[in-house]
């Protein structure tokens, strides 16, 4: 089973009939072919662009694909766009440094994010660079409602030849609050809800640092492809039974913020309800769509704390080809009020 389109989540190439017209495309550039797939999708769609901003992370490049997928995104934009700017960044471990220097960089090229109608396409940021991104757009340039895309990757490459495990990161660098959402340790002990990746490990060095009072876990089902949730649950085996979050297991599409945001809420709820006393941290080790929920409820709720175990090393063969690319529009006031 996964996820068919939905009043929220729709198809990018549907969404552009008729076509559509933005003041701002940021987007990134990887070593993931999937980077490309928005900006392949819009000149044949007759798209309108003002400016594109095309992240470009400082890592090694040693296929060339990066620099290869980068080029793509520019001369597919350069069909639609007035302005094309590839921004060279600082590396993908380090998102405060980077998006510092991208506001230095939108005031030399003269660049106003005020009062724009804007598009993010989010496939190949990492997670605590486009939460610090969407922290800094709402915050310094008051941006409340914009579409984003993501474009599912058909299938990943590297596997644990001994477990079948997918492997998409190595080694670790350090486990800590996402830049932005530090939350508020008003308590002395935490609550943690993790996210369900495919690397379990990075669910145990979160759990290890937090060692939390209570810990609940999601996991992406609908999924993008048949059984991929089955893989997540058995890569997070070990977390589950050490955690005890086994016995807290909950659901959420994978492709769904909204949906994310909300059985995250009703964790929450159920936490607060029992324990007055916890904090709350959670971990969005899922998807970034199921991630991106995570982002609108720590927008709604400052005190929580998002947490990243940050990998020494992103490998560079990490996903092969694209699945269906998705856009969502946002409006951050609704869901205020919504929640009010």
């Amino acid at each position: 089973m996964r996820l068919i389109e939905n009043l929220s989540v729709l198809s990018l190439e549907k969404f552009l009939s008729p076509p559509r017209k933005w003041d701002i495309f940021i987007s990134c550039g990887s070593f993931e072919e999937r980077c490309t797939r928005s900006s392949d999708i819009f000149p044949d769609k007759k798209v309108e662009i003002g400016t594109s901003i095309i992240f470009n992370y400082k890592e090694t490049d040693p296929k060339n694909k990066k620099e290869e997928y980068i080029q793509r995104i520019k001369c597919n934009l350069q069909q639609i766009c007035k302005y094309v700017h590839i921004f060279d960044t600082e590396s993908v471990s380090l998102p405060s440094d980077g998006i510092k220097k991208f506001l230095v960089y939108l005031k030399e090229k003269d660049i106003d994010l005020r009062d724009k109608e804007i598009v993010v396409d989010i496939t190949v940021f990492t997670k605590p660079y486009f939460f610090l991104l969407f922290k800094v757009l709402q915050e310094k340039f008051n941006l409340h409602q914009f579409h984003i895309i993501y474009t599912e990757p058909q299938k990943y490459k590297s596997r644990n030849s001994n477990k079948n495990e997918i492997i998409l990161t190595e080694g670790l660098d350090r486990v800590e609050s996402s830049p932005g959402f530090v939350g508020s340790s008003i308590n002395s002990k935490d609550a943690l809800i993790v996210l369900l990746g495919f690397e379990g490990k990075r669910a145990t060095e979160v759990f290890d640092n937090i060692n939390p009072e209570l810990t609940f876990a999601i996991n992406g089902f609908p999924s993008y492809q048949p059984g991929w949730h089955k893989i997540s649950l058995e890569a997070n085996l070990r977390f589950l039974g050490e955690s005890g979050a086994s016995d807290y297991l909950f659901f959420a599409p994978a492709v769904d913020p909204f949906e994310t945001k909300k059985v995250v809420s009703q964790i929450v709820k159920e936490i607060e309800e029992d324990n007055q006393d916890l904090n709350i941290v959670i971990a969005p080790l899922g998807t970034k769509m199921q991630a991106f929920g995570v982002l609108l409820y720590a927008f709604q709720n400052n005190t929580t704390k998002v947490i990243y175990p940050f990998p020494s090393v992103y490998k560079a063969d990490y996903s092969y080809k694209y699945g269906p690319t998705w856009v969502i529009k946002v409006d951050l006031n609704k869901l205020n009020s919504e929640t009010k």
